[in-house]
């Protein structure tokens, strides 16, 4: 049926005299459950059902969609979507070859599929949380459950159909502990592309609440960071930011093809120390989100960015990757099917070193270890401002006492050329929580790496 209503759609825009018509139907189910001091206070099921059809008319893309899943329906958008193209022709846009013809990508190794859980069992993972944020001594907890699953089923005039799963699973906990006149907060995420097995071990409700627990514990305790050009160690959760903020963005290839990225045209070229080797890939078995294909069907093949310092390599959906002369990548990806492909990152992530994690502070004379990405902001050349949650001073190889809500500034290019060391460890993390954003789209993506070790400018009080 599914394949019936497409056809239709794509027969209706190559009548109008369209070269090329895709459609991309999506259902897909969005839950969230949020659990704030013993009580709930957001409930939410969100069903997503819908077709998204792009056409190239003339060297332009047109692109409309629609709810209405019958026969006329689809056709009405095809129709749409070629009079948008019309508009805006002559242009001279176009997509590389797809690389399939017909494939279906389940994953793998699902115990327990959110679907068949009944709510009485997700509730109970957030009152889970919240018990041991509670008897942890919290004066306000959160607990999140949250979950987004389903298909994207991809069809063209080539002769292209493609079913790809969807699934990310995961809890958090956001505990605030009062001490006298002193506030300490801390927070924390579990989330996998798997099943409810994923909160099993350390993915559970109560070692999710836990860390939050220690992290806010900390907090209480620390103090403003010295001010500076200073060593920073980055454990893998705010590693992960550098790499898909501050890096990630800057190898999108509708950014490089509008020469708007600093990395246009360096492919080759050392940009980095020989110990930074930064991959984008769509799945990793250390962990992140599970993207088997994008949303134009194309398998999400592994990219090295990076490799001991030169630049390999940029990411690509049909269109950037015809614009530049280069094969798509698997980075063509959209929020839902009422929004345009664009190139969007995947799982981003610094590969491993060599060093051990303690091996990095031991031989730190004086620095910062810092954990947990607070926010920030970064420009288009990869000019960056980042909060890191919790940390701790490093004086002589030794971990001292916790300092917070650290400021770190610089650029990312020149940032990447004074890292120094990587550990052997990598850890990739995602969430069903939010994601990625860039022009006013939301998707999911996982982001990683080892502790790494580099110079950065801190904000914080002059000693």
């Amino acid at each position: 049926m599914d394949k019936d209503l497409a056809m239709g759609a794509i027969e209706e825009a190559i009548s109008l005299g369209a070269s090329f018509a895709e459609v991309r139907l999506e259902d897909t189910v969005r839950e969230l459950i949020t659990y704030v001091n013993g009580r709930v206070v957001a409930l939410g099921f969100q069903r997503s059902r819908g077709a998204g059809v792009r056409v190239l008319y003339g060297g332009s893309v047109g692109f409309a969609s629609t709810c209405d899943l019958t026969r006329e329906g689809l056709r009405a958008a095809a129709r749409e979507a070629v009079k948008a193209a019309k508009a805006l022709a002559p242009g001279d846009r176009g997509l590389a070859p797809h690389p399939l013809r017909s494939r279906v990508f389940r994953l793998e190794g699902v115990k327990l599929h959110p679907s068949q859980v009944p709510l009485e069992e997700k509730l109970e993972l957030v009152k889970r949380a919240y018990k041991v944020a509670k008897d942890g001594g919290a004066a306000s907890a959160t607990a999140r459950y949250g979950a987004h699953y389903g298909s994207v089923l991809v069809y063209t005039s080539e002769g292209v159909e493609v079913e790809v799963e969807r699934l990310v699973v995961g809890v958090s906990a956001s505990v605030v502990l009062r001490e006298a006149d002193r506030v300490g907060d801390g927070f924390e995420t579990h989330g996998a592309s798997r099943g409810f097995e994923a909160f099993e071990g350390e993915g559970s409700p109560e070692a999710v609440a836990e860390r939050a627990l220690s992290h806010a514990r900390d907090a209480l305790k620390a103090s403003r960071p010295p001010a500076g050009y200073l060593t920073v160690i980055t454990r893998p959760e705010l590693t992960g930011v550098f790499a898909h903020e501050s890096f990630g963005h800057l190898t999108e290839g509708d950014f490089v093809a509008a020469g708007t990225s600093p990395l246009t045209g360096r492919l080759g070229e050392a940009i980095a120390s020989e110990e930074v080797t930064i991959v984008d890939a769509g799945f990793d078995e250390r962990g992140g989100y599970v993207l088997l294909a994008d949303d134009e069907g194309v398998p999400a093949r592994k990219v090295v960015l990076v490799e001991r310092g030169v630049l390999k390599g940029y990411l690509h959906s049909r269109e950037s990757a015809a614009l530049l002369g280069m094969e798509p990548t698997g980075n063509g990806r959209a929020q839902s099917f009422a929004h345009e492909v664009i190139v969007r990152m995947r799982n981003t992530f610094f590969e491993a070193g060599s060093w051990g994690e303690e091996e990095i502070v031991e031989e730190t004379k004086h620095g910062l270890l810092l954990d947990k990405p607070a926010g920030g902001q970064v420009e288009e050349d990869g000019t960056f401002t980042f909060n890191a949650r919790i940390g701790y001073l490093v004086e002589n190889g030794e971990i001292k006492e916790p300092v917070r809500d650290v400021v770190l500034a610089g650029n990312i290019l020149e940032m990447l050329k004074h890292v120094d060391a990587a550990s052997k460890r990598v850890v990739i993390t995602t969430s069903p929580f939010g994601g990625c954003g860039k022009m006013g789209q939301m998707v999911h993506v996982g982001d990683g790496g080892p502790t790494l070790r580099t110079k950065l400018l801190v904000g914080g009080e002059r000693r």
